[in-house]
């Protein structure tokens, strides 16, 4: 919501990947806590896939080409369906279901690493 926090207030989350998911919440004494909003955590997780992927894109773009210009259907078709992989990686329904940061950091095809 916009609001500027003292954090040095605050006992802050350990996992320090999803700062920019931290949001104001109450704990079991409706105390003021910072905790991490699962929504958009999944947000953050669905960038750090989109940079993880990019260079692969560029890679398999190349190789795309060099497959048509040497008339190799069939490795220009792997080459799409690895394309398409890729480009559904923010919508595994794993990523989509989790309710947990635990759930949605466990979510990590193995094709992200090249």
């Amino acid at each position: 919501d916009g609001k500027t926090l003292d954090t040095a207030a605050y006992e802050l989350p350990k996992n320090r990947h999803f700062t920019d998911a931290w949001a104001l919440g109450e704990d079991e004494d409706h105390n003021e806590i910072v905790v991490i909003d699962v929504e958009k955590a999944k947000e953050v997780w669905k960038r750090k896939m989109r940079e993880a992927r990019s260079p692969l894109m560029t890679k398999l773009d190349a190789e795309y080409f060099m497959a048509l210009e040497q008339q190799n259907t069939t490795k220009a078709g792997e080459i799409a369906a690895t394309k398409q992989l890729l480009r559904d990686v923010t919508k595994l329904p794993e990523l989509l279901n989790a309710t947990s940061v635990e759930e949605i950091e466990a979510v990590w095809p193995d094709y992200l690493e090249g």
